[in-house]
């Protein structure tokens, strides 16, 4: 089967909602792919799009539940700031919408203590600025690599179930990569990992 970028992150999503009680989902980045697979597994989900109001109007076209919530709105702090003014948090976030803002959504749902975070395309570090997550102690990160010959990595940060998570059987196009608690974030150790799987640099001894 042809490997879709855009879909590598659905697996991921099936454990998830089998390790945990996710009734509520605030996503971030409208996909064909993700939108759809919240909107069926979940109670409530509101999705925001930050960027495009083409792509924005044709994802709205597509969805009709009356369990969604469509959002278009740039700035992720006015977002979550009405949850906070509805006395409301999510159970899970998902952090796939405008580059400049990624991690502060990952930081902002992590500030109010969401239950899992999740990031797509957490291996490109630097164009996502995820070497400035701010990881609370409570909080343990997992990095999923969807297939050996794709590097494409989905990383779920959750502050409940971690044990959970660490005994999940992932098949080896799933495999974990690294499993740590912050506040440590060995980042950089993503691409060389990767690097060493391709033999481009040593073994370490």
């Amino acid at each position: 089967m042809e490997f879709d970028n855009y879909a590598s992150h659905l697996p991921v999503f099936e454990k998830v909602f089998a390790a945990f009680e996710i009734k509520k989902v605030l996503e971030f980045g409208l996909g064909k792919f993700s939108t759809s697979f919240f909107v069926n597994h979940a109670e409530f989900v509101v999705s925001v799009e930050q960027e495009s109001e083409e792509w924005y109007e044709e994802i709205k076209a597509r969805i009709n539940s009356p369990n969604w919530r469509p959002v278009f709105q740039p700035d992720p702090k006015v977002v979550f700031e009405q949850f906070d003014a509805d006395n409301q948090k999510p159970d899970l976030v998902f952090s796939d919408g405008a580059a400049r803002t990624r991690c502060l959504v990952a930081n902002l749902a992590m500030e109010r203590n969401v239950p899992v975070v999740v990031l797509h395309d957490a291996e490109k570090i630097w164009h996502y600025k995820w070497n400035l997550l701010c990881i609370p102690a409570n909080y343990a990160r997992f990095n999923f690599r969807h297939r050996k010959d794709v590097n494409k990595v989905t990383t779920i940060l959750a502050n409940d179930n971690q044990s959970i998570l660490e005994q999940w059987d992932i098949p080896d196009h799933d495999r974990i990569l690294q499993a740590y608690s912050s506040p440590c974030q060995p980042v950089i150790s993503l691409h060389i990992e990767i690097c060493r799987s391709q033999g481009l640099i040593g073994q370490a001894k």
